[in-house]
């Protein structure tokens, strides 16, 4: 079923700034879409013309049917944002924060008690309930800020740089979570830096180019169509270390065994290093996810 639908869209803005230009592509439901780019590439302007918050200058989009320019109030009830670097109050409790959301919904006292312990044991926040904000680390603040946005039981999970400035085991922890919210049927699109975190998520992602799409599909994809592929290194041999590594690139199965029959035969060490989302980035865009757009 397809959630998200995205026809030539474009936004510039006033200046004559070009955001967006000609950018096309679909959501199924229960994916993990994955935005990225440089620094000005676009993501977050395309995020937010998804979530209704920021209007397209050409081209048509669709959320669940619905077109985000001439429906929106349609669209909203049934989707959630969360912004980059969205920060909770510090001096409440993860209870509260969620229990105030459920009251804005307009649920009443008891319905939001009940959707409260549920978000809260969903996302495994149910034991630091009544611990202030102030205290709960950097991946249980962000579970905190997504569980304040599945309030609503949300269809559609907007994320803007959802994990940065998190440490690795919280990084994971999110990662986790979203996995579990897909699996139940959520559909979620996220922008991020962290191209190993599109590695590990993306069932398909969306590269984008100073407001253009430089590429389109899967991950394998992404390093086969820019024909990135496992590199064999092999280490000079013993008693020989000023001599440099042999990187080699080798096209099949036969090739690599060759290799590792050599290594035995030559005492040298060999490593294998996999393809990495890194290399065809840098090979799409002409460099780093780090280097702004200007």
């Amino acid at each position: 079923m397809e959630v998200v639908r995205v026809e030539d869209l474009g936004k510039t803005y006033p200046g004559g700034t070009k955001a967006l230009e000609g950018v096309s592509f679909s959501i199924q439901k229960g994916e993990i879409f994955c935005l990225l780019g440089r620094n000005g590439a676009g993501k977050t302007t395309l995020l937010r013309i998804l979530a209704t918050q920021l209007k397209p200058t050409v081209g048509r989009a669709f959320v669940l049917g619905h077109d985000v320019l001439q429906d929106p109030k349609a669209i909203r009830p049934h989707i959630a944002v969360v912004p980059q670097e969205a920060r909770p109050q510090m001096l409440l409790s993860p209870y509260d924060h969620i229990l105030y959301f459920c009251l804005i919904r307009g649920r009443s006292r008891a319905e939001a008690r009940e959707r409260t312990r549920k978000v809260m044991d969903d996302l495994g926040l149910w034991e630091h309930r009544d611990k202030l904000a102030s205290d709960l680390s950097g991946g249980l603040r962000q579970r905190l800020i997504i569980a304040m946005a599945l309030v609503a039981d949300p269809e559609v999970l907007f994320l803007d740089e959802p994990t940065i400035g998190l440490d690795p085991l919280g990084r994971r922890s999110v990662w986790h979570m979203l996995r579990e919210l897909t699996r139940k049927g959520a559909t979620i699109l996220l922008t991020t830096h962290y191209l190993d975190e599109a590695e590990m998520l993306a069932d398909d992602l969306l590269i984008v180019d100073k407001g253009r799409t430089a590429f389109l599909g899967t991950v394998e994809a992404a390093k086969g169509d820019t024909g990135v592929g496992m590199r064999v290194i092999v280490e000079p041999p013993a008693g020989n270390g000023t001599a440099p590594p042999e990187v080699l690139e080798p096209r099949s199965a036969e090739e690599v065994l060759a290799i590792v029959e050599r290594g035995l035969r030559e005492k040298r060490k060999v490593t294998f290093k996999p393809a990495s989302l890194e290399e065809a980035f840098i090979k799409i865009v002409g460099g780093s996810i780090e280097v702004e757009a200007t």
